[in-house]
């Protein structure tokens, strides 16, 4: 290869993540006409190929990843109109390149801590940008004074004409708020090794935006009147407390969750909302179609339709992003109106079925699980040197590469164990709480804020990456020495 050209190809590696960025409203806006914009993603990973590093950096995921993206182009096959098809194509070859953009970057503990902040900063951008442009509904009488004043700002998107949905809004929402709560939780009972870190002032301001975030993105969560988001948010909650608090304090937290849930639970039954009845809602409601598709019935019906679907496509499924006008033409809906557009199946795993078939439901459920068994390691590993003294703990660091255990075995205030536990919760909970929300509601993949997902597992694949490349062996309380070439004794 010519020089220039060399350099050129290096230079555009070196960057990659821009020509990304640059490309990603193309990807999320697509069209017949952009659609040349797909090649950007492959191209970035050809031009690294050719500046001598891997095109796609080595995770544990990357096999259900080949699945995954093997049965996108099955779906084209079984598709009516590429052009349905086309916006959730294009999220998912977004979300893959974010995916790998993230993990490459993330295996050194700068570019991790950069793109987790990213990942936060996204957060909160998404909590104003719904306060802003969701197109809010009234569900609970207690919240009417609130949402009256509000109105959707933001209008005329694709796919958002009238606004953000207000689930969408908090499926979104429950990827972010369990980090910022981690971290919240760490900055205030951590404080003095904050302030030690980063000085008084710096310290009390990182403490006033983490926590100003996380409660502007649970007040937003509230307003959206999700109640799979409110069922998410409480469980994750319990969990958090269960893991952080002990003595007193958790029993506190846990009867204050528990006194929220009974006033959600209470707020509902006053605004003639029975979550055991059939149909979920007052009567006088359900001649709406948004409202029919926001109760028991109406979501049941989707979901034998979305079975139908699944049934008759088991292997390619019917396509991306077609089930919504399918469903009306093969699988008639009585309870929701024949003009309604439904979106999707009000189930994750459902529409993950119907968009690719079962081998793609294999490969995203491949997905959680895989990045679950990557947060256990990566906690066990941290576990594991909790116990030792600080002597120990820096004769591991003196025996480790730069950025072993994600650089918190150091001389940091902060560099310990707990640092690592508080980012695997944080990613954990996000995981969780949104697969809990998707049980009874959906975010397809490809979907535009789904890109919040591929950036989460790029996270969890950059640290379990660090793990697997710099991590110390322990024994029961001393670390390992090393020989002198390398080998571990």
């Amino acid at each position: 290869m010519k020089k220039p050209l060399r350099q050129m190809v290096v230079f555009c590696d070196r960057w990659h993540w821009v020509l990304l960025a640059l490309a990603a409203p193309f990807l999320l806006f697509p069209s017949p006409s952009r659609s040349l914009a797909l090649l950007v993603v492959p191209g970035l990973w050809i031009v690294a190929w050719l500046a001598g590093h891997e095109p796609l950096p080595r995770t544990p995921l990357n096999a259900t990843l080949l699945l995954l993206s093997l049965m996108v182009l099955v779906s084209l096959y079984a598709t009516y109109d590429i052009a349905v098809s086309l916006p959730k194509i294009s999220g998912i070859v977004l979300g893959l390149g974010i995916f790998y953009a993230i993990v490459r970057e993330g295996q050194g503990p700068r570019g991790w801590w950069l793109g987790f902040l990213l990942f936060l900063g996204i957060g909160f951008g998404i909590a104003a940008v719904g306060l802003l442009g969701t197109h809010w509904v009234t569900k609970i009488t207690l919240l009417i004074p609130i949402v009256s004043r509000l109105s959707s700002r933001i209008t005329g998107l694709p796919g958002a004409e009238e606004g953000f949905h207000p689930n969408y809004v908090a499926g979104a929402l429950l990827w972010v708020i369990p980090s910022f709560l981690t971290f919240s939780w760490l900055l205030l009972t951590r404080a003095k090794d904050v302030r030690s870190l980063f000085g008084r002032g710096k310290a009390g301001v990182l403490s006033l935006l983490t926590i100003g975030a996380t409660l502007w993105s649970i007040a937003i969560l509230i307003l959206t009147q999700s109640r799979g988001g409110y069922l998410s948010f409480a469980l994750i909650s319990f969990v958090l407390i269960v893991v952080f608090c002990a003595g007193k304090s958790r029993w506190v937290f846990l009867g204050g969750v528990t006194a929220a849930v009974v006033l959600i639970v209470a707020a509902g039954w006053y605004d003639g909302i029975n979550p055991l009845s059939p149909s979920g809602v007052s009567s006088g409601l359900a001649s709406s179609a948004e409202v029919a598709l926001d109760t028991i019935g109406g979501r049941l019906e989707v979901w034998s339709r979305a079975i139908y679907g699944i049934q008759d496509f088991p292997f390619t499924g019917m396509g991306m992003n077609t089930f919504r006008r399918v469903v009306h033409m093969l699988y008639p809906l009585f309870l929701i109106s024949p003009d309604a557009d439904i979106g999707h199946a009000h189930n994750e795993f459902l529409q993950v079925a119907l968009d690719l078939g079962l081998p793609g439901l294999t490969a995203f459920v491949a997905l959680y699980l895989g990045a679950f068994w990557m947060l256990g390691r990566i906690w066990q590993r941290a576990r594991a040197t909790a116990h030792l003294a600080p002597s120990d703990r820096r004769a591991a660091v003196s025996l480790a590469k730069p950025g072993d255990w994600f650089s918190v075995v150091g001389t940091s205030p902060l560099a310990d164990a707990r640092l690592v536990q508080i980012v695997v919760l944080g990613l954990g909970g996000g995981l969780l709480a949104h697969l809990v929300w998707g049980v009874t509601d959906a975010m397809a993949l490809g979907a535009r804020p789904a890109f919040l997902f591929w950036v989460i597992l790029g996270l969890i694949s950059g640290l379990h990456q660090q793990a697997q490349d710099n991590w110390v062996a322990i024994d029961s309380s001393v670390p390992t020495t090393r020989s002198q070439n390398g080998v571990r004794e």
